[in-house]
Parts: C-alpha cells; sequence; structure tokens
C-alpha cells in the first residue's frame, strides 16, 4: 500500500493544472490507477490486522475503491485529487505506524522486526 501511496503521491506532486489537463489524460490514469490499487489492498486485508489498526478508516478506504471503479470521470477526478492531497498523507503516515500480529509476522504478511 505504502509503494502505491507513495507513487500517486509523487505523480500528483506535478500538480493539480496538469492532473486535470484533458489533453494529457495519462497523469490523471496513473494517480487513479494508484489509488485503486491502495484502496483494493485495504479491501483486502485480512482482519486481524484491521482489527490491531483500528485508527485506519478501513470502511472509507472501501467507498473510495467503489467510487472509483463507479463513478464518472470528472466526479471521480475530483475525488481522486482531494484524497490525494487531502486525506493520503495523513493516512500514510498511519500505515507506517502500523501494528502487525505475530501470525502476519510468521505468515510473512508483514515485515520482520529488526
Amino acid at each position: 500500500m505504502l509503494r502505491e501511496a507513495d507513487a500517486a503521491s509523487r505523480y500528483a506532486a506535478r500538480g493539480k493544472a496538469l492532473f486535470f489537463d484533458l489533453r494529457y489524460p495519462e497523469l490523471r490514469d496513473a494517480v487513479e490507477l494508484r489509488i485503486l490499487h491502495f484502496t483494493e489492498t485495504a479491501t483486502k486485508l485480512g482482519s486481524s490486522f484491521r482489527e490491531a489498526n483500528p485508527r485506519l478508516p478501513w470502511e472509507s478506504l472501501g467507498a473510495v475503491r467503489n467510487d472509483l471503479v463507479h463513478e464518472y470521470a470528472e466526479i471521480k477526478a475530483e475525488k481522486v485529487w482531494r484524497f490525494v492531497r487531502e486525506d493520503l498523507p495523513g493516512l500514510v503516515a498511519k500505515l507506517r505506524r502500523a501494528r502487525f500480529s505475530r501470525d502476519d509476522v510468521a505468515e510473512g504478511r508483514a515485515p520482520r522486526p529488526d
């Protein structure tokens, strides 16, 4: 998830004007795809990880994923821009502090502590 968030943030750092410029849809497409992967992963994480990290808005991330898949392009673009610029930095900070259960670490679903 962090890789996807980092990529979306880097792409969006090129600026709002370029993001919304219809002559260059590749940038918007790239950001939207990274956010889709970010939110899709959030919906597939195990319950033990979600329960260990209740400060992350798991249901909201699922709603963002659904919006990306089902909304019209212009509505989607505004939501994606706002999500990347306003919500994503806080989510990344929370993910970096995420707690993993011993089972997550033992089964390779989490980084091993140093």
